[in-house]
């Protein structure tokens, strides 16, 4: 089939999809959302089933994924119908075709990006009628937990740092008491997932205990590191030292 034909049925199984759609909404039409959370790097299915017939022609059945004004993916004629697919979802989507005559029009995507986030709207035309579905697929990632805490000493100052790994979108961090000089960097891993590390410099006359709050509210989590700081000798003496020679300069 060329070309033109191709695009001719196209545009009639469109006619069908439409017409399908305004007169048998009472067949087996179903109007629903879902949420789905995927973190860049992982792969997501997104849900969407249909009331098919016990007859189904596969022939007959159209079924189509956009998000926004992209096509996702579309089947139709029996078959994958890619022409028109995105180039984000290029090499990255396939329905269950085992389970696509029992109603399952599910759609597999891998490698999850953050442009990946976003509603996306499943449409199905069928024997029975016309089927809309709307998945929101939120594409975040938990904060790896685990005790990434250092302390290092200098003569006149100590730096503590935290670090986390994994996390999506970039956490935010903060230090309590609001105590010396902190500074937050980030990079991102091969999956596209936040690396931060954030350093808290201050200088030390007493003991003090500090925390550090690394917050990602996609998940509402929450991972605080306390730890309580003891001057060293050497700190002790640095201050009134140094006041002691600056007599002599």
């Amino acid at each position: 089939m060329g070309k033109l034909g191709k695009k001719c049925v196209f545009l009639l199984l469109c006619i069908c999809y439409v017409f399908l759609s305004c007169t048998h909404t009472s067949l087996g039409a179903i109007s629903s959302k879902e949420s789905v959370i995927a973190a860049p790097g992982d792969d997501a299915i997104l849900p969407c089933r249909f009331t098919a017939a016990d007859s189904q022609n596969i022939t007959n059945l159209i079924i189509n994924w956009q998000h926004q004004d992209k096509v996702v993916h579309s089947f139709y004629l029996g078959k994958d119908q890619l022409e028109r697919q995105g180039q984000a979802y290029r090499e990255r989507t396939h329905l269950f075709m085992k389970e696509v005559l029992k109603g399952n029009a599910s759609l597999a995507l891998k490698d999850v990006r953050p442009h990946h986030d976003g509603e996306y709207t499943c449409d199905v035309t069928h024997e029975r009628g016309a089927t809309k579905h709307n998945v929101q697929l939120t594409v975040a990632g938990k904060i790896l937990e685990r005790n990434d805490t250092a302390v290092h000493y200098n003569c006149d100052n100590v730096v503590v740092t935290m670090s986390s790994s994994k996390g999506f979108p970039e956490p935010t961090v903060s230090w309590n008491p609001p105590v010396g000089t902190s500074i937050t960097t980030t990079e991102l891993d091969t999956n596209g997932r936040y690396i931060v590390r954030s350093n808290l410099t201050l200088i030390l006359n007493t003991t003090e205990t500090v925390a550090a709050k690394m917050k990602l509210k996609e998940f509402s989590q929450d991972i605080i590191r306390e730890i309580t700081l003891h001057p060293q000798p050497s700190m002790i003496w640095t201050l009134p030292l140094l006041a002691f020679m600056t007599l002599f300069v």
